[in-house]
């Protein structure tokens, strides 16, 4: 017989498995869908699940297959993301002198600890209200023509505006990908958007959230000068014809998702614009699902 504090800690590890990537104790604790333990509670009973042959530990690691494979990628792609999330930070800079962006936060893999050789630096952008699709403009045309549209070191898929910083789509992928975002830019808006999305803590309630002591809030006077420009009827059409022209070509590239899919993957309103056309968050959560399904009627155990 398990006990909740196991069979919680197990489900955890189901979810990470989906990426073929161990955890370490106090990461465990921390994904932990319940608050009322402590890490040497999570280690005790990781001995146990251990002794069962339930849970494998290499190293510090732990995992639900014994494959010491998944330590060695994440340590590789730990590594590379320290090399990585530098330039990351350095392009963020670069990403904050533009009109209308007042929050900036890396989203993804990198925001996990953790690249590969095909991984996308992502981020999502806080923007003024009624100005989404202008700064989606102004940032799509400097990555088409000086970045050659490159999505390794410049791929934003997410805007929305700061007066819509609820997200919508409340699950577990959703929940993980919010309180593992690193804030780069915009204390304010970081402030405002964790407090938006404090559900997240019915997923975890132990994810302690990211420290923006030292994040600026500052908009240039050039920024300010060219905000001034287009703060009127002309930005009003311009913003309208930028969602116009972003949502058509999107609609006819992506035609063979249907409504529904379309609809989740690729928001088009005034106020969000996503772009996702893996759809993640899709096949992580199927996965999650059928992964926890076969774990129970292995072990004959309840996870649902």
């Amino acid at each position: 017989m398990l006990s909740p504090i196991s069979l919680n800690i197990l489900k955890t590890l189901v979810y990470y498995d989906i990426f073929s990537y161990p955890l370490k104790a106090d990461e465990i604790y921390h994904n932990l869908p319940v608050n009322h333990c402590t890490v040497k509670d999570i280690e005790s009973e990781l001995t146990l699940l251990c002794e069962k042959g339930l849970v494998f530990r290499i190293n510090d690691f732990y995992l639900l297959q014994n494959n010491p494979d998944f330590v060695r990628r994440r340590v590789d792609g730990n590594n590379l993301c320290d090399k990585r999330i530098k330039s990351a930070f350095r392009r963020s800079k670069l990403i904050s002198k533009f009109p209308y962006v007042r929050a900036i936060f890396l989203t993804g893999s990198i925001s996990k600890g953790y690249m590969d050789k095909e991984s996308d630096v992502d981020y999502l952008i806080i923007t003024k209200p009624g100005r989404l699709w202008v700064c989606k403009l102004f940032l799509t045309l400097f990555k088409k023509i000086f970045l050659l549209n490159s999505r390794k070191v410049f791929c934003i898929n997410y805007y929305i505006d700061y007066n819509h910083l609820e997200i919508e789509e409340k699950n577990v992928f959703t929940a993980t990908e919010i309180v593992t975002l690193i804030p780069v830019f915009g204390k304010k808006y970081y402030d405002d958007f964790y407090s938006k999305n404090i559900w997240v803590k019915n997923y975890y309630p132990n994810f302690p959230k990211r420290n923006n002591k030292l994040l600026d809030n500052r908009i240039s006077r050039v920024q300010q000068s060219i905000e001034f420009l287009f703060d009127n009827r002309l930005g009003d059409k311009l913003d309208d014809i930028a969602m116009k022209i972003f949502s058509t070509a999107t609609r006819k590239k992506f035609k063979y998702f249907d409504e529904k899919d379309f609809s989740l993957a690729f928001k088009s309103t005034k106020c969000e614009s996503k772009y996702h056309p893996k759809f993640f968050q899709k096949k992580v959560l199927i996965s999650f699902e059928d992964k926890l399904k076969q774990l129970q009627q292995t072990l004959k155990i309840s996870l649902m």
